[in-house]
């Protein structure tokens, strides 16, 4: 009877052992489990947030960079993952037009310098659209920027993205007290190299003509050389 009773009192022993060890290895069990998941969301949010700032750089730089390329993209813009149009139907008969018509009329649609209204208007768009379409959790709060800056002889985009998460009270509890902010920026210039390269064979054969003109003809290869020192020492 007293073998029994001692047995007994062992396994109550035991189970109130266990329930011990389970009351603080459970709680902490969690909370690893739970800074994995919040941490894992994290980077999944910052990797996302860097491909929508790329993204916007390249489409803004394109819409200011070529007259007319916003008839490739959607009215309301990073509605969907897709850059520009799909390539396997290509662009519509109607979005070339539109292209090509933007080419038409005065020098200043093709030669711009800043930013003109309809341009602004686009730029606007995409930073709301942005800040609306950038977080994949209701977790926290999306900041974007969107700009074009001028310089002397070149624009650029920059994209900002910033997300401020609140810290759960399940991670302060481990000392982490401050909120975690993730931020992405892009910058791309802005260049329209295919009419570049045009300008520059217009210039350089607007000078040669110049030269023929003025009996002045042989002066080409110096002026040649010294532009070719010029950039040596520049570059």
């Amino acid at each position: 009877m007293l073998a029994a009773n001692m047995k007994k009192t062992g396994s109550s022993d035991q189970r109130g052992a266990v329930m011990v060890e389970a009351a603080i290895y459970f709680p902490i069990t969690i909370a690893i489990v739970m800074v994995v998941i919040y941490f894992g969301l994290f980077k999944m949010q910052e990797s996302y947030f860097f491909f929508q700032v790329e993204r916007a750089a390249l489409e803004i730089a394109r819409e200011t960079a070529y007259p007319g390329y916003d008839s490739f993209t959607p009215e309301t813009p990073m509605t969907n993952t897709r850059v520009d149009f799909g390539w396997e139907e290509g662009p519509s008969e109607n979005q070339v037009k539109q292209y090509f018509a933007s080419y038409k009329g005065t020098a200043s649609n093709i030669y711009r310098w800043g930013v003109d209204g309809k341009a602004k208007k686009r730029i606007s768009d995409y930073q709301e659209a942005l800040r609306k379409n950038s977080a994949m959790f209701s977790l926290g709060r999306t900041e974007a920027y969107v700009g074009v800056e001028n310089s002397l002889l070149s624009k650029a985009v920059r994209v900002e993205l910033k997300y401020v998460i609140p810290m759960p009270g399940i991670i302060k509890l481990l000392g982490v007290t401050e909120d975690v902010t993730i931020y992405s920026a892009a910058y791309q210039p802005i260049m329209n190299t295919t009419d570049f390269v045009r300008n520059v064979d217009l210039a350089w054969d607007m000078g040669n003509f110049l030269l023929k003109k003025f009996d002045k003809d042989g002066k080409t290869q110096k002026i040649g050389e010294a532009f070719d020192q010029v950039s040596n020492l520049l570059f």
